[in-house]
């Protein structure tokens, strides 16, 4: 009898209430979930921390009530369960450490088994909360020998596939929910995990095995959206045989478009249009209704933002047009969530078409203005007036389109904005003859008013200006004001065409820098090599001489192999070597390791640098003058000659006649016109021919040039480049066996696919950076940085040296070799990276 009136007190005093209040927040944190159905449904929905804030009050009222029989009934069998219940709001309160112990608890004193599978299975939806993937594995492991029931079986399921799903496997995501299909007994639960697989089925192309689950569940009376987005996507998945099968297909969209009930899905029916007909490749009638789509959109920004994305891709990857499809990214990305799926690879892409767009801007810029210059004055004057005619004429209908009954609405609903190429602003107030043309409309329908508020009542009742238009005076007003506008854009446009050879010049430079630009971002951005041949065969027949012709043909020839032309490979081979013979880029074709030997060769070189600096700042300039000697003996292709050349003309400041001091200023600034140095070779240059002409009476002694230090190497942010896991670890042999040892047997046991390699680099005295590479971007090696936190990860056995650990590209990795500063790194990547 006691423990019969423990029991029950504690069931129905405590564990009961503690329950139903649990599933009344589980409840409201469903309701507040949006689905976003144009990507695979989330397995387990995020947690809203906002959502959760709000609930704070009943998580804690569920741990009051749940406390109860743990401290009034301790030895009923319902204190597993309540210490579940505990576990699980403090899972939704965000204190995870706090959940790992309850469900721990639970786990090794439980009595109940069925309780313990429960603590299990939240034990492993926290590590996955906390994305620790192996300690996620690790439970998911100690069910393989477990008997469950159907409740906490389909539990574990769905934690499995959300685990996967995480680690983007998606057949082990589709494996899991067809095991969890039969135990989903709650009411619409199986129609949601069906119409999930029926996602994962069209997303590996599976469309055959998506199309019973999409009419399974329209047999299943299911929810209404969820039961439309069903009908949507079993269209999407019905085989296009013939004419006629598109043609009914497009029919039941039509149907579904006309019920008043899908009035708020016009959207996304219309994109569903959309996607039928790019599935037969008709991309203008796709566009056409994608354009509908985003007219239907009213509260649904997500739609929106996917009826321009998919736009986006159609201008980017079908039609080839950059400009839209650079608009369009621009207007996603101002509508999509930051928290989205790819909203990185978006931004990227929208900034890499940014770039893209302003060099073909540039080209077809300096083109025209260069195309003037050839032509007469006389003509040259017509042309620009004419060319300022044209953009009136647009604007004015631009305007008139914009002022017509039902052109309301914001920027982001009528589409981006795309410009007619005129060089004012874009905002309505930042361009003089839009505002003349606006002004001129005006004066025609009422005629000059006075500024104030109630104009038409206040001239009505004093009757000193009439209703009627005045013509004549709102003419000659206008007349002056359009004519001073077109006046300042007529010069404006004049002054841009290059006539002088100097603005030629300038010219040409823009053009040559657009052009290499241009190249390398269809190479290294876009993956359009044959575009990136085409660009840089035109630089090198429009600029020979250019500065990047060595890079250029070295370009070429890595494209052309890659692309298995390599006859095309062996004639730009050729040409590298003919025409540069000592450059990096020649022996990087000739010599296979030259790259770690030049990146060797560069360390060294830059030791002797900073030796010869030291001698020169302590007035021993026959010494620092043999050093540089030396230097430029042994390390002919180093990077930095303009550092070698300056330091040498300042001894010569300091050791030979002030004429003599001059000539190497002058032929310094002749040889390297690009030098960050050429600045303070201008100043004392400037000082001698003051000196020279009476101005000052001593010739000016060199100072210590502490132009150097501004030219050491500088991080820079690339998400995309290849990244590397650095562990700095003590230099200590046995220690770093060990550790090497350890990632060796955890790379190949929980990343074996990824091919990683582990080098170690000595950094400085005592101290080596152990290199695991290669991590195709940033986001892999963050993700494996991640890990790291994990009681599996060779770091946690570390318990003597004192080691640091940091993610970085290539590029800022041999940056670091020379600046030697690990913290200053880590500074650079919290505030670039994160």
């Amino acid at each position: 009898m006691g423990r019969r009136f423990h029991n029950l007190n504690a069931r129905y005093n405590g564990y009961f209430l503690a329950r139903e209040k649990m599933k009344e927040v589980e409840a409201k944190i469903e309701a507040a979930h949006v689905n976003d159905y144009n990507r695979i449904l989330d397995i387990l929905p995020p947690l809203d921390t906002t959502v959760l804030k709000t609930l704070q009050p009943d998580l804690e009222e569920v741990i009051k009530r749940a406390s109860f029989p743990i401290a009034r009934h301790p030895k009923s069998k319902w204190v597993d369960d309540c210490y579940v219940l505990i576990g699980k709001a403090r899972y939704y309160q965000g204190e995870e450490i706090e959940a790992i112990k309850a469900f721990r608890f639970v786990q090794t004193t439980g009595k109940d088994r069925h309780a313990r599978h429960e603590a299990l299975v939240w034990l492993m939806r926290t590590y996955l909360r906390q994305k620790d993937y192996d300690a996620a594995i690790s439970v998911s492991e100690l069910f393989r020998k477990e008997r469950m029931n159907e409740e906490n079986g389909l539990a574990l399921l769905l934690t499995r596939a959300q685990l996967a799903s995480e680690q983007n496997t998606l057949p082990v995501v589709i494996e899991n929910l067809e095991r969890a299909v039969p135990f989903a007994k709650a009411k619409d639960q199986e129609s949601r995990i069906r119409f999930i697989l029926g996602q994962l089925y069209q997303a590996t192309n599976q469309d055959d095995k998506a199309y019973p689950h999409y009419a399974r569940i329209l047999k299943k009376n299911p929810p209404y959206e969820l039961g439309f987005y069903a009908q949507l996507n079993l269209a999407q998945v019905t085989e296009l045989k013939d004419v006629k099968a598109k043609e009914e297909i497009e029919s039941f969209l039509f149907k579904l478009a006309k019920d008043e009930k899908n009035k708020e899905y016009l959207d996304k029916i219309y994109y569903d249009l959309a996607k039928l007909q790019l599935r037969q490749n008709e991309y203008q009638d796709a566009l056409g209704y994608l354009k509908q789509s985003t007219a239907a959109s009213t509260t649904n920004r997500n739609q929106k933002a996917y009826s321009y994305l998919l736009t986006a891709q159609i201008h980017y990857e079908h039609l080839e047009q950059y400009k839209l499809a650079q608009a369009y990214y621009d207007s996603t990305l101002q509508l999509l969530p930051s928290t989205a799926l790819g909203y990185e690879e978006l931004t990227d892409r929208k900034t890499v078409l940014t770039a893209f767009v302003q060099q073909l801007d540039i080209i077809r810029t300096e083109d025209s203005l260069q195309a003037l210059a050839r032509l007469g004055t006389e003509e040259r004057a017509q042309r620009v007036a004419q060319q300022i005619a044209n953009e009136q004429e647009a604007q004015r209908l631009a305007a008139q389109a914009a002022a017509a009954p039902g052109a309301t609405g914001t920027a982001a609903s009528r589409g981006p904005a795309v410009g007619f190429g005129t060089q004012g602003g874009t905002w309505y107030y930042d361009n003089p003859v839009v505002i003349a043309n606006a002004r001129n409309d005006f004066l025609r329908t009422w005629g000059e008013r006075p500024l104030q508020d109630n104009w038409r009542r206040m001239a009505a009742l004093s009757g000193s200006i009439g209703l009627t238009a005045g013509v004549q005076t709102g003419a000659g007003v206008d007349s002056v004001a359009l004519a001073e506008a077109n006046a300042q854009k007529q010069a404006e446009y004049l002054a841009a065409i290059p006539l002088t050879p100097a603005q030629q010049q300038a010219s040409n430079t823009r053009l040559e820098e657009a052009y290499f630009t241009l190249g390398n971002i269809y190479q290294q951005r876009l993956r359009e090599p044959e575009e990136a041949i085409s660009t840089f065969e035109t630089l090198l027949r429009r600029f020979p001489a250019s500065s990047h012709a060595s890079e250029v043909y070295y370009s070429l020839y890595v494209m052309a192999n890659a692309l298995q032309q390599t006859e095309a490979a062996q004639k730009y081979a050729a040409a590298l070597r003919e025409r540069f013979p000592t450059s990096k880029y020649t022996k990087l074709i000739d010599q296979p390791d030259f790259l770690r030997t030049y990146s060797a060769e560069n360390a060294a070189a830059h030791a002797l640098y900073d030796s010869a600096f030291v001698l020169y700042n302590t007035e021993a300039y026959a010494p620092a003058n043999a050093v540089l000697e030396q230097l430029s003996e042994k390390y002919p292709g180093n990077d930095i000659p303009d550092q070698v050349a300056f330091l040498r003309t300042m001894i010569v400041g300091r050791t030979q006649p002030a004429d003599t001091f001059k000539a190497g200023l002058e032929q310094f600034i002749q040889q390297y016109p690009e030098s960050k140095l050429l600045p303070k070779a201008k100043e004392f240059l400037t000082l001698h021919q003051r000196y020279e002409s009476g101005e000052l009476a001593k010739a000016p002694e060199p100072a210590a040039p502490a132009a150097p230090v501004a030219v050491l190497p500088q991080y820079k942010a690339d998400l995309t480049a290849r990244h590397s896991f650095v562990v700095a670890h003590s230099a200590d042999t046995l220690a770093l066996s060990q550790l090497i040892k350890g990632f060796e047997q955890y790379n190949s046991r929980f990343h074996p696919r990824k091919n990683l390699t582990i080098t170690t680099l000595p950094f400085n005295e005592g101290t080596v950076l152990l290199v695991i590479t290669p991590f195709p971007d940033f986001k892999g090696s963050q993700q494996y940085a991640k890990l790291q936190t994990a009681r599996s990860s060779p770091l946690a056995s570390i318990k003597g040296p004192k080691f640091a650990t940091f993610v970085i590209s290539d590029a800022n990795l041999a940056a670091l070799q020379q600046l030697r500063d690990i913290e200053q790194y880590v500074a650079f990547f919290e505030k670039n990276y994160q």
